[in-house]
């Protein structure tokens, strides 16, 4: 089962608690829980439906004696291995045809983990050898302890610790009426199988989430270049009125492992933090946003090549717009001529908290190209420019995901890296407000987009059955 958020709180900390190995804290509390028990019931209603009954077996014994002797050990007085006692007492075909859970609860209990209580409500048909078809109505109780641990790999799983199954009304109906007598002796039998298979079925469910699981905690939100694996790192901590686990965010690029290399402690959620009131608290450390932009950086999601005919740069992509600020490009190429451009982010950013807001420092550079359409070299190099900016990352959830937008902050930083339409003495500050309607129309909506693009979230809907 899957959990819908229907509310979420968003925490971010800058603590000396803060390390590589633990980059996420959820805190699941008992409300999200009673959520799930309110609208997932689907998974389990499917593997109570899908329970199938044995025939009933019956052990043909050694035969010795006379009539009197077969008559006492198998009620069978012809000796033929099939009693008469066997078919009255013993129902064949059944078939579960509804199955209905007008109550399913799950509690947080201390050092138990899950207990979850169901109610299940059983229409079922069989065939009776004697008396024809039966109709049969069953009402059940099954509670259940669940633990929640951790596999050596660091996923999730779930594990029934306890299991009683209660069957506590059946209503027998036969096609040509009631035989108490019959009808007491089939309800042991109903209950024996019945009552063992309800167990089965929540095991069964088990399995089925542990491997979900495994499937869920990877991805890839840049790409095939870059893989994103979520594990835990320690058992989750199970309390009366949450459950709390800590991961790790383990990203891969070109197969190799990125890490961060510091030695302070692990990062928790701070005493009293958290809202009660909502299904899921979240608490992201520096260090998940700090790996996120260096992957970014390093698989070059960050990297953008601006043709001279984009839209939403009309009429500034040319060496006549680059000549408005820097007259020696004009002098250098009188008549306009279209202006390519490249921007490569190589230097790694530096992701801070300042007045609780997320600071990233960008600095990439910008190469501009002429385009020169009737020569063999086409593109002919311009100047190459040195940005340095710093962006505001805003933070908001929507559609189970967390969502990243990057803005400007103060002004860009330019600098002449190198220059190839000769000696210039104008300072690259003059290209100031040209460069950042190149980034807020072009470069910061790229960035952007490929942040909608990927899942920035731990799939915490996962972690729920």
């Amino acid at each position: 089962m899957k959990l819908i958020f229907l509310a979420m709180l968003l925490f971010l900390w800058v603590s000396p608690m803060s390390m590589t190995s633990t980059d996420i804290v959820i805190r699941i509390n008992q409300n999200g829980f009673d959520y799930v028990s309110n609208i997932q019931r689907e998974l389990l209603q499917k593997a109570m439906s899908n329970i199938s009954f044995p025939f009933p077996t019956t052990t043909k014994k050694k035969e010795s004696g006379g009539l009197i002797s077969r008559i006492a050990n198998n009620g069978d007085i012809f000796g033929s291995g099939h009693s008469m006692m066997d078919k009255v007492m013993n129902i064949n075909n059944v078939k579960i045809h509804h199955v209905k859970l007008p109550k399913l609860n799950v509690k947080l209990v201390t050092g138990v983990g899950l207990h979850v209580s169901m109610d299940v409500d059983f229409k079922m048909t069989g065939k009776h050898a004697i008396f024809g078809e039966t109709e049969i109505k069953v009402r059940a109780t099954v509670l259940t302890d669940i633990k929640v641990s951790k596999t050596p790999k660091g996923h999730v799983t779930l594990a029934v610790t306890d299991c009683k199954p209660i069957i506590r009304d059946m209503d027998i109906k036969f096609g040509l009426g009631l035989v108490n007598t019959v009808i007491w002796a089939l309800q042991g039998q109903i209950r024996e199988m019945l009552g063992n298979r309800l167990c089965q079925s929540v095991s069964s469910v088990l399995e089925e989430v542990n491997e979900d699981f495994d499937v869920s905690t990877e991805k890839n939100p840049f790409g095939d270049k870059v893989s994103l694996k979520y594990t835990l790192q320690k058992t989750p901590v199970v309390t009366g009125l949450y459950m709390e686990m800590l991961l790790n965010a383990e990203y891969t690029v070109n197969n190799q492992v990125v890490k961060l290399h510091n030695d302070t402690q692990e990062f928790t959620m701070p005493p009293g933090a958290g809202n009660k009131d909502t299904m899921v608290n979240l608490a992201f450390s520096k260090d998940y946003f700090s790996l996120l932009f260096i992957i970014g950086q390093e698989s070059g999601a960050f990297n953008l090549e601006i043709p001279s005919t984009q839209e939403c740069l009309a009429n500034q992509m040319s060496t006549s717009a680059l000549g408005a600020h820097i007259p020696e490009i004009s002098s250098r190429y009188p008549q306009p001529l279209p202006v390519d451009m490249k921007i490569v982010l190589s230097q790694t950013p530096v992701v801070t908290f300042q007045n609780n807001q997320l600071i990233v420092q960008f600095a990439p550079y910008v190469e501009m190209f002429v385009v020169l359409p009737y020569s063999p070299d086409r593109y002919q190099h311009l100047l190459t420019i040195n940005v340095g900016a710093s962006l505001v990352a805003a933070l908001h959830v929507e559609e189970e995901k967390l969502k990243i937008s990057v803005s400007l902050q103060g002004d860009l930083k330019l600098e002449f890296a190198s220059i190839s339409f000769g000696k210039c003495k104008s300072k690259p500050s003059l290209l100031s407000e040209y460069m950042r309607t190149v980034f807020e129309k072009a470069y910061l909506p790229y960035i952007n987009g490929t942040y909608a693009n990927i899942s920035v979230i731990v799939p915490v809907q996962c972690f729920l059955f």
